[in-house]
């Protein structure tokens, strides 16, 4: 295989980044924005030990699905991967990737015929911009080179408004210092940090974005209030400029109701991976008991916060690893888990520690079909997989959520 020639390929299928596979001399090459069923021009970028990776030089045969991305920036900017593909194949490509995660890692079928998908532009309510000089925008894929733009297709509208104006404020004073700027949204009110500025000019941005609900400048609050109300079921939630929150709201709504029809009146619910506490309130209402386990002290904080916000008596919050909180669970009565652990997955001294409380039911939600695979090759010595949903919680990238429901087999 040659560096500097070019080869005439046919796209077999996609990998779990959405890169085209194909074979050169016997050897897989992944081609980036390539779709299977075409035949392509290409030339090797790199060889590595087991694959190599290329890119598209002409497309000879081009599939159906192939679409002209809606998005300026999509071929520098690395912010989405999918653009180039039409939504239904996304989708498709999406599930057929959860279906295979799982043929490969636990050598099982799952029956998985649809994904759930709301909203495909201005879903994202966090954005975090990086700034060099009078430039803003997402670094280029694999580089620290800013892809400079006006705006994110799949950011919420109102951050693209306030876009405008920040890039106004850092053309016209160059000395500004800011290098990277995060929005949040929540119910249609703004929070802006900035992790600097120049002492001379703080006074006048602030003045810029004073109609907004908060300002942060150097993780402190400058203007207005300290934290965001998010909405979800008639619950109310603090989101401040650390807390963790589903980028996409409206998903995120949908995905934790799958996840609550699983509880049918148990009475001592524990939701590992707790965070803020968005779901464990969200479970309150049914449940006898809900404990939430969080190892991050400032997510438990805002935790009872919201607790208090929604004047509820039947949560309590541990502030530990969840693999040591495990000890404590056992002295419950636990009737089904609810878990989200992060895209690394869970722990084998976790899952063993499941295994041994073995509640009737676990709810698994994932943003890794890999490591959820992984994880289940363990739990299955108990439970078995009675339904797999998928969420399209991030349209235009490879990534995808899962709401795992698991049954034991002594239920």
């Amino acid at each position: 295989m040659d560096l500097n020639k070019e080869y005439i390929v046919d796209i077999l299928r996609y990998n779990n980044e959405g890169y085209g596979v194909c074979k050169v001399d016997n050897f897989i090459v992944f081609v980036l924005y390539a779709l299977p069923l075409e035949k392509l021009k290409i030339k090797i970028d790199k060889i590595y030990n087991n694959y190599a990776l290329g890119h598209i030089v002409e497309i000879i045969k081009e599939s159906k699905s192939r679409i002209l991305p809606i998005c300026p920036y999509f071929y520098q900017c690395g912010g989405c991967d999918l653009m180039h593909q039409s939504i239904e194949e996304q989708l498709k490509f999406k599930i057929d990737k959860i279906k295979s995660i799982f043929n490969k890692i636990c050598n099982i079928n799952i029956n998985l015929d649809e994904i759930n998908s709301y909203n495909t532009l201005n879903y994202r309510n966090k954005v975090i911009f990086k700034v060099n000089n009078d430039k803003i925008g997402f670094f280029k894929e694999k580089s620290n080179d800013i892809v400079d733009i006006k705006q994110c297709l799949i950011s919420n509208k109102e951050i693209n408004n306030n876009l405008t104006k920040i890039r106004n404020f850092i053309k016209e004073n160059k000395n500004h210092n800011i290098s990277e700027i995060m929005f949040r949204v929540c119910n249609d009110k703004v929070m802006i940090c900035i992790d600097n500025i120049n002492d001379n000019l703080k006074d006048k941005f602030i003045d810029t974005f004073i109609d907004l609900e908060s300002i942060y400048i150097k993780n402190k609050i400058v203007h207005g209030s300290k934290t965001l109300i998010q909405n979800l079921d008639n619950f109310k939630f603090n989101v401040s400029a650390k807390s963790f929150f589903q980028v996409n709201t409206l998903v995120a709504q949908n995905m934790y109701n799958k996840a609550l029809s699983y509880i049918d009146k148990s009475d001592t619910i524990v939701d590992l991976y707790s965070g803020t506490g968005t779901l464990t309130i969200l479970l309150s209402k049914k449940a006898k008991k809900v404990i939430g386990v969080e190892v991050v002290k400032e997510a438990v904080r805002d935790a009872k916060e919201n607790l208090i916000l929604n004047k509820i008596e039947n949560v309590e919050f541990i502030c530990s690893k969840v693999e040591n909180a495990i000890g404590i669970l056992r002295k419950e009565n636990i009737d089904a888990i609810i878990m989200d652990p992060p895209r690394s997955g869970s722990d084998k001294k976790t899952l063993k520690s499941i295994l041994e409380i073995c509640p009737d039911k676990i709810v698994y939600i994932s943003c890794n079909p890999i490591t959820l695979a992984r994880d289940y090759n363990i739990l299955k010595e108990k439970y078995n997989i009675k339904e797999i949903t998928a969420f399209d919680m991030f349209p235009n990238t490879y990534h995808v959520e899962c709401v795992c429901f698991l049954e034991s087999r002594k239920s």
